[in-house]
């Protein structure tokens, strides 16, 4: 089975396997809008960070691509300057399982390792992009490029990582993609990405590679998938129970429309509109921009590669518990199709306290079960509102109806209410209703009384005086009814 790359990087004119480059005209005005959209995300998402990106040498190129004041969107987004306040991801190799890596490029000198190339087509050290897009060297530029060397804005997630190129070549196969995943196991990688797929259920063969990949303690990210190719579910070896299946989100946090989804769907990452290094060959500056979930799945191995680092005893079924708990959730409460668990949090996932577990939770994941108000969470005084993967919506944001302070309000209103118009009712109609129910039962109304023993209703009586009873008239005045006349005839029978 042939497995085509998730690719994001084409040069003008040209159609990638993802997405047609973005013209640098609309770049550059998305540019604008996303700058001052940035601080102001959705509900839920990292606020955006200063920059702390190292300055760049006298006489370096200004950024001619997403970028702003050194930093692109999607660093904004993520808040990975914050993060490498903590960790530039020492000490960790990532494999790329793609076409190969341009070990030429400046932006990645000094961070490729000798790899390994798989069939006649690819580089024996995996050092050449046999790519036509230069794919590879963009995955591996997204993972770890330098930002002291070139455009400032365009460094990588770990820049102090290590990648380790495993080359397929110009193209891939299922069963070069699993010789690739343990070659990669076996030279030390500790983190693999795969920003490639295929159509369909992975082989026995991918299966088996990946489940050796996790028994040797090593997380295992893959691609999702593009709907523009025609996909419509999560492709493999990213549908593989165990790996980190990769979505795509867009500058506000909120799914994008060029990835597909599915139940495998594990977290999100940025997608669209992200500049990487590529060979020359491909653009003259060694830059291109474009999209796919080829770079939310970089991305998210970039992230791996961090907490990796930052917390060396840490497991690999840990890390990737980590990763998902910290997530922010942009969804349905709980895990859901498009973004997994929620969107990938690098600052989260590198401070949150989390428990630990016994083992890799993407083995094991329960079914999600529906929010109740006994979920909220609890926030500290003071502390920024964030949605974790783990933390349903607060019942107070969610309520359907008046808390029960409202609700006792409304019955007291009405209760007053009532009595208000009782009392103006009974002074209104109460001396009408009177007389009609005296001459309903055959007898005049009585006659008015003296006010000075008969006050009104409602007004007390003089010291010393007792209520005058009605004056009835006497039985010999009454009306005598007339005889009824009685039928001696005899009963009728009627016709």
């Amino acid at each position: 089975m042939r497995a085509h790359r998730h690719g994001s990087q084409a040069r003008p004119g040209r159609t990638s396997r993802a997405l047609r480059t973005v013209p640098l005209a609309v770049l550059t005005l998305l540019a604008v809008l996303t700058a001052g959209a940035a601080p102001s995300l959705a509900a839920g998402t990292p606020p955006s960070h200063p920059s702390m990106v190292p300055s760049s040498p006298p006489g370096s190129p200004r950024s001619s691509g997403f970028s702003a004041e050194g930093r692109q969107w999607y660093h904004e987004t993520l808040g990975l300057t914050d993060a490498q306040q903590l960790t530039l991801g020492e000490g960790v190799i990532v494999a790329i399982i793609d076409g190969g890596v341009d070990s030429t490029h400046p932006k990645l000198r000094g961070q490729l390792l000798p790899g390994f190339g798989i069939g006649p087509d690819a580089a024996p050290d995996g050092l050449r992009d046999d790519d036509p897009d230069g794919h590879g060297t963009a995955m591996a530029g997204i993972v770890a490029a330098r930002a002291d060397i070139g455009d400032p804005s365009v460094w990588g997630v770990a820049p102090k990582a290590k990648i380790l190129p495993i080359s397929t070549g110009a193209e891939a196969d299922s069963e070069e993609v699993a010789r690739a995943i343990r070659i990669a196991v076996d030279r030390g990688a500790s983190v693999i990405s795969m920003s490639l797929g295929s159509v369909g259920e992975a082989t026995s063969q991918e299966a088996s590679a990946v489940r050796y990949a996790l028994a040797h303690d090593v997380v295992v990210v893959a691609s999702a998938g593009n709907t523009e190719p025609g996909d419509t579910e999560v492709n493999s070896p990213a549908n593989i129970p165990g790996v980190i299946a990769v979505t795509g989100s867009d500058y506000r946090g909120r799914f994008w429309g060029g990835s597909v989804e599915g139940p495998e769907a594990v977290l999100a990452a940025p997608g669209p509109g992200i500049r990487a290094p590529v060979p020359a060959r491909v653009s003259s500056d060694g830059l291109d921009t474009g999209g796919g979930t080829s770079n939310s799945a970089a991305i998210v191995a970039g992230v791996a590669a961090l907490v990796r680092s930052e917390m060396s005893g840490l497991d690999g079924a840990n890390v990737v518990n980590r990763l998902i708990r910290t997530a922010v959730d942009m969804g349905p409460p709980g895990r859901d199709d498009r973004y997994g668990f929620g969107l990938v949090d690098p600052v989260a996932a590198l401070t949150a306290d989390i428990p630990y577990v016994a083992a890799n939770p993407l083995l094991a994941t329960p079914a999600p079960r529906p929010a109740t108000a006994l979920d909220a969470p609890t926030a500290a005084p003071g502390a920024p509102p964030s949605q974790r993967a783990d933390e349903p919506v607060e019942a107070v944001e969610n309520s359907d109806g008046p808390s029960i302070e409202v609700w006792l309000l409304m019955l007291g209103l009405a209760v007053v209410e009532g009595v208000l118009l009782g009392t103006l009712a009974y002074m209104l109609f109460g001396d009408r209703f009177a007389a009609r129910r005296a001459r309903r039962r055959g007898r005049t109304p009585p006659p008015v009384r003296s006010l000075a023993n008969n006050p009104l209703p409602g007004q007390p009586l003089p010291r010393g005086t007792l209520p005058v009873p009605p004056a009835w008239p006497p039985a010999s005045a009454r009306p005598v009814p007339p005889p009824v006349p009685v039928d001696t005839r005899g009963w009728r029978t009627p016709h």
